[in-house]
């Protein structure tokens, strides 16, 4: 996996959809959201995800942005539930359109004692709905 430079990468988010992993993570029927510290969302409860790297595939992006954002390490139990797209005016690169394309993963878990955010988000909660805006334009696939 690469980085890419950041100016270049301000272009290119700028000109073309960018693919991104989103988690629908349930635990004892409750979704874990995440209240976000950066744009687009910022300062809304969202689901864990974020951008696929070059070289890495979607169920790998999953697993790091799960472990990343929340400190959830797993090896199976995801699956892919649906597609979300969406278009934002800003992002954490600053004020323009920015269209992004999201696999969406689903994945039960029994355990939430250990969760541990990154500087992504500010606090963590169990909520009994998914965000109004995620849920509203989410496609699940096979059913």
């Amino acid at each position: 996996m690469s980085f890419i430079n950041k100016s270049l990468y301000q272009q290119i988010i700028k000109s073309v959809p960018i693919l991104c992993i989103d988690l629908i993570v349930i635990h004892k029927k409750k979704y874990l959201l995440i209240k976000r510290n950066e744009n687009p969302l910022k300062n809304e409860w969202w689901v864990p995800g974020g951008r696929v790297l070059s070289g890495e595939t979607i169920e790998e992006t999953a697993k790091r942005k799960l472990e990343q954002e929340v400190g959830i390490k797993i090896d199976t139990g995801m699956q892919i539930h649906a597609i979300y797209e969406d278009f934002f005016d800003e992002s954490s690169m600053g004020s323009h359109l920015y269209h992004t394309l999201s696999i969406v993963f689903k994945i039960t878990i029994d355990n939430i004692d250990n969760i541990k955010l990154d500087s992504t988000s500010k606090r963590w909660a169990l909520k009994n709905n998914l965000p109004t805006r995620f849920e509203s334009k989410l496609e699940v696939l096979n059913g």
